[in-house]
């Protein structure tokens, strides 16, 4: 059995000089042998349907837009009313809530992303408003959604909402 003594767990931003090429080590130890989860297709049709039901339900002509963990688009939908540029906020959106690991309505525009370094988002992406979510299982970020059109952040928010009441 193979245990690690308490004495050598460290935050990241703490390790010590002398252990710190272990890092890259363990990163690609984990990179390696721990499964990737995924949103899936399915599941990604299914939020989008439950967005547009909701918005339906509630009198909003929004966009939404769900990613995968790579910033791929699984599903979209746009209901009447709503034009290809409130798509293409709620795909920023997404990518935003995918990029910093957060909810877009709890950023700031001095926030910092919690895994990823800025230099590897797309600023022509980021939209920092509410109406994003990441799709997390576990610790992992899976996908993210994103809406858009309604008349206030907080329904944009609502709709989003939706598609976790799966």
């Amino acid at each position: 059995m193979l245990v690690c003594p308490v004495h050598a767990v460290f935050l990241d931003v703490e390790v010590p000089d002398e252990w710190k090429s272990y890092i890259g080590v363990n990163a690609d130890f984990f990179r390696q042998n721990k499964p990737r989860q995924e949103i899936g297709l399915d599941r990604a049709t299914r939020m989008a349907d439950a967005i547009r039901a909701f918005a339906s339900r509630s009198g909003l002509a929004v966009a939404a837009v769900v990613l995968d963990g790579n910033g791929g688009r699984l599903a979209a939908v746009c209901l009447d009313g709503a034009d290809s540029l409130v798509l293409e906020q709620a795909e920023k959106k997404a990518y935003t809530a995918l990029s910093y690991g957060v909810a877009t309505h709890e950023l700031r525009p001095s926030s910092k992303p919690l895994w990823l370094s800025p230099e590897s988002i797309d600023p022509a992406r980021v939209l920092m408003a509410g109406g994003g979510y990441p799709v997390v299982t576990g610790a992992e970020t899976i996908g993210a959604i994103g809406v858009a059109g309604a008349p206030t952040a907080a329904e944009d928010i609502r709709c989003c909402q939706a598609a976790f009441a799966l």
